[in-house]
């Protein structure tokens, strides 16, 4: 391996702007980036970093079209490291040079055969030549779902291109998602991984969730809150009574 390779951080959010921003400030924590984009609507909720100034991203469609296509207009270094609000770096010391092998890597998916068990595209790490290869290939009109667009519908064309995805057990060092894993790993991505994530501040998270989550997603929160921080868990239901009152 080289001994510098340049890597970017990615984010793109208009909906949960103070805990997208806790995600990028603890990568940014964790290790160093050549280049930070983020594409929001809000510059200031991300003080003193570069915003791309971004449309309210209204439908999973808008989301998948700035990850692939607007990704790979902006991005200049080698690498990038996709990331959400609900998906990060857990633990730089997980951290593996082998990362830099390959061109694809992504929490392994339950229940697919062993060409197409990698991976979640939250928390990925991926190459400049694949996130332009894949923008390439990627007809024209909506993209439903990014992750299963590269992974799964366009992998033969970008394999044939010389494109690596990791293999499982790699993917598995690299990222979390579902099922658990008894070892740590570099990152996660998971709604339902957040109240251990922020439990030293599980107030914080429930406060800073959008009236979108917690509308239609407080259920994957809600058994772990009830575990870890009781009072927060009552917290959170509150807020669901209180918008679908």
């Amino acid at each position: 391996m080289p001994n510098k390779r340049s890597l970017s951080l990615f984010i793109a959010d208009t909906d949960l702007h103070v805990l997208a921003n806790q995600a990028v400030r603890q990568c940014l924590a964790s290790m160093h980036f050549d280049e930070v984009l983020i594409f929001s609507d809000l510059p200031e909720a991300f003080e003193g970093l570069p915003v791309i100034p971004t449309p309210k991203i209204r439908s999973i469609e808008a989301y998948n079209d700035i990850a692939v296509r607007g990704l790979a207009q902006h991005l200049r270094t080698d690498f990038v490291l996709t990331v959400q609000y609900d998906g990060f770096i857990l633990d730089s010391k997980e951290f593996s040079p082998h990362f830099y092998h390959y061109d694809y890597i992504g929490a392994p998916w339950p229940g697919q055969d062993e060409h197409n068990d990698v991976g979640n595209g939250g928390f990925s790490w991926r190459s400049r030549r694949l996130v332009q290869a894949a923008a390439a290939l990627t007809p024209p009109g909506p993209i439903d779902v990014e992750d299963l667009l590269i992974c799964q519908r366009l992998r033969p064309e970008l394999e044939a291109q010389g494109m690596r995805f990791a293999p499982r057990a790699v993917a598995s060092h690299f990222s979390v998602e579902f099922p658990a894993v008894p070892y740590p790993t570099f990152g996660f991505h998971g709604l339902f991984w957040l109240p251990q994530v922020y439990r030293n501040a599980p107030d914080f998270l429930v406060d800073h969730l959008s009236d979108r989550i917690i509308q239609s997603r407080s259920g994957f929160l809600l058994p772990a809150l009830e575990q870890l921080a009781p009072a927060s868990a009552e917290r959170l239901k509150a807020r669901v009574q209180r918008l679908a009152a």
